[in-house]
């Protein structure tokens, strides 16, 4: 039987279309694995094992530093975060005390990004000294643009009524959000307009984001992939809702020219 969490049941409404989409609308895709902390994870040094082996996929070596402040300033301090990225930099895997990152600008499918999750907590399950990732999330974060119709068109007009109901011009700054929660995880999903201006004399360009979070929480290592599984669909289902037939036709046409 496979792994199961009452989030899995936050979201009724349910899409055929996963993984069928040709295109995609993806600005940003985001996993992160939470973990019981683990102060040496810190230091300036990353674990030469997890360097090793994820160097073939992310040769690029950076580090960042987390400032930490506690209750009173004798508590402030600071840790290292490392950053693993790929050779294009459009792919990273960031270490820290209690977290593992993997992030991508270049999503090309979901086998794509699972494979590279699953690659990442083989390369620290033996370091972190934990059975479960205390929580485990996915983020999908989509930017909706279209040179020919209004972006509006593409989105559900249960999200957007009060645009769609013309009562108003003018509109600079239009979005919402709302969260679902269950005992062992949840969703969080957050719409908007947003105005995109590329270069100063340019009109600004309409585009509409759909930010959707998904998460699970006390994840056995050895469900890492199931909860995974099961976030992907969620979020799909939710982001298929919130588009259009219009929009879908735009996902399902021919790629003519993808990025590298």
């Amino acid at each position: 039987m496979s792994a199961t969490w009452k989030a899995d049941e936050l979201i009724h409404t349910r899409s055929d279309n996963v993984n069928r989409f040709s295109r995609n609308f993806l600005k940003q895709a985001v996993c992160e694995l939470r973990f019981p902390t683990l102060m040496e994870l810190g230091e300036q040094r990353p674990p030469a094992s997890f360097v090793k082996a994820l160097r073939k996929d992310y040769p690029l070596l950076d580090m960042n530093n987390e400032f930490k402040l506690g209750i009173g300033s004798a508590h402030a301090g600071s840790s290292n975060i490392h950053i693993l990225k790929s050779l294009k930099g459009n792919w990273s895997i960031s270490l820290k005390e209690s977290a593992l990152t993997i992030e991508t600008t270049n999503y090309t499918g979901f086998d794509n990004l699972r494979a590279r999750i699953l690659q990442a907590v083989e390369a620290t399950k033996d370091f972190i000294d934990s059975a479960f990732f205390t929580r485990v999330g996915l983020r999908y974060i989509n930017l909706l643009h279209s040179d020919h119709d209004d972006v509006t068109d593409w989105i559900n007009p249960a999200l957007i009524a009060p645009i769609a109901s013309e009562k108003f011009t003018g509109i600079n700054d239009f979005g919402g959000r709302f969260q679902l929660l269950a005992p062992d995880g949840g969703c969080l999903f957050q719409h908007g307009v947003q105005l995109n201006q590329v270069k100063p004399d340019d009109s600004p360009v309409v585009e509409y984001m759909i930010d959707i979070d998904t998460f699970r929480a006390a994840v056995p290592l050895s469900d890492t992939a199931a909860a995974i599984d099961i976030m992907h669909h969620q979020a799909f289902d939710l982001f298929d809702w919130a588009i259009t037939e219009r929009a879908r036709e735009f996902l399902t046409s021919e790629v003519k020219h993808r990025k590298g």
